[in-house]
């Protein structure tokens, strides 16, 4: 039953191409090339002057508007390969009518390839990586080519680096068979960008005020404050996990054992990729690794899995969650693949069951009886905030938004109500914005319970 909304979700990343004509007959969308001269450099650094030119076309725009982002493209990329990775017969060519359907390569790869060409562009000469692109203002209700202002190439940022080495490191090992020297060229910047990091000892990031102005600002700031967002070190933990299983070289594990006991067990996403790091590392099959980091990640994530499972008995909607922030919906569903993964660990199905539960909240049991995915069941979600939707004046399928914010900074959605503060209104970017990261996890979500159903 999860087939044909799978497959929606997938095909949004081909329907956010930057940089070439999309002209889609399933969903409506059509545009020439846009953005094709991507990027100019906006602060002098010790490589480029301010104002000169490095071309960063292609990759996918990142949301309901027109950047691209190093940080949510490394995090979408990173949780749609390990799925592949562990299920690769959810995929298959010719699965998502997509330009490159029926090369021989199953789709996923051809699409993700798109994502991570992007990346490369954005790695500068000493392995460091710069954090974002895009226009100084926000774009109107406009079709991607009719953005016609300068795009910039905003300053290089550790945390980046880290999850840009962590993706092309997955890469190096996952494209091997398909394109050898592709996979070489992936490895090649993953070691380029770890060795950047074993320069750089401390977190670096290159800001400048009026860098987002017309852009998000993926950093520890005014709405972000996590404590993962003060250090880069969850992102070099990652980066050194798909270092270890790509190569086998023993000092990425032994920098693994050195820093694990730094880390709980927590939801995966831009902001903190230890938990996917975690993950890989138990269940790959490429090394031997380490019994003891297997049990002590094991036993982290045992106790996450738990902890969900005390808020889940306590709630009517059996949600995993029970505070409700900026992506909420993003935050269910990789909940949900926690429960999934500590039912691969126990086979007690209490735990197949919870995620599930996290699921059917996706899907429209929940207390708008809405489906958070455009295009899908009965009563979906049709007013998302995301520019090519409105000035097409369609609704795109398969696109996930972020869902109920209590904090509702639009001033659009009702603030103060918890899991009610939520409208679909498309105005409202603050609960009801499509992202790329988004729909990753709750593809991964879905995949996972497919799989293993």
């Amino acid at each position: 039953m999860y087939k044909d909304t799978f497959t929606k979700l997938l095909r949004s990343y081909y329907l956010q191409r930057c940089g070439v004509a999309v002209n889609d007959s399933v969903s409506g969308v059509k545009h020439p090339p846009c953005h094709l001269k991507d990027g100019i450099i906006a602060h002098n650094d010790e490589f480029h002057k301010a104002g000169d030119f490095k071309s960063a076309q292609g990759g996918w725009h990142d949301a309901g508007d027109f950047g691209k982002y190093v940080a949510p493209m490394t995090v979408t990329i990173g949780r749609l390969l390990s799925l592949y990775e562990q299920y690769p017969k959810l995929f298959t060519d010719k699965q998502l009518t997509i330009p490159e359907s029926g090369n021989g390569r199953p789709d996923l790869l051809d699409e993700v390839k798109v994502g991570l060409d992007w990346l490369l562009k954005m790695q500068r000469q000493d392995g460091a990586v710069y954090r974002k692109l895009s226009g100084k203002n926000w774009p109107g209700e406009i079709l991607p080519n009719q953005d016609t202002q300068a795009r910039y190439i905003f300053g290089i940022s550790t945390p980046e680096t880290g999850k840009f080495a962590a993706v092309m490191a997955m890469a190096a090992r996952i494209y091997t068979p398909f394109d050898k020297q592709l996979a070489q060229t992936y490895l090649e910047a993953a070691q380029k960008a770890w060795g950047f990091l074993q320069k750089q000892r401390s977190m670096k990031v290159d800001w400048q005020e009026g860098d987002d102005t017309g852009s998000g600002k993926y950093l520890f700031g005014e709405w972000d404050q996590q404590e993962s967002l003060k250090t880069d070190q969850d992102d070099r933990f990652w980066a050194a996990v798909e270092l270890f299983i790509t190569t086998g070289e023993t000092s990425y594990e032994k920098y693994l054992a050195k820093t694990i006991t730094d880390f709980d067990y927590s939801d995966f996403g831009w902001k903190d990729p230890s938990a996917l790091a975690m993950v890989n590392y138990l269940v790959q099959k490429q090394r031997k690794g380490s019994d003891k980091l297997k049990l002590e990640i094991t036993a982290r994530l045992m106790r996450r899995a738990d902890s969900l499972m005390e808020k889940i008995n306590r709630s009517g909607y059996r949600l995993a969650i029970d505070k409700f922030h900026w992506a909420s919906n993003h935050k269910i569903a990789e909940e949900g693949i926690t429960l999934l993964y500590a039912y691969r660990i126990t086979g007690n199905r209490g735990y197949y069951k919870a995620a599930v539960e996290q699921l059917d909240y996706l899907l429209g049991r929940n207390h708008f009886n809405l489906c958070f995915i455009t295009g899908v069941g009965s009563n979906s979600v049709r007013n998302v905030h995301h520019r090519i939707s409105r000035a097409k004046k369609i609704v795109i399928p398969g696109l996930m938004v972020g869902g109920p914010n209590t904090d509702a900074q639009d001033e659009i959605a009702p603030k103060g109500l918890g899991m009610l503060s939520y409208v679909d209104d498309e105005r409202s970017w603050s609960t009801n914005e499509y992202a790329i990261d988004y729909n990753a996890s709750v593809i991964a979500l879905m995949g996972m319970v497919i799989a293993q159903t």
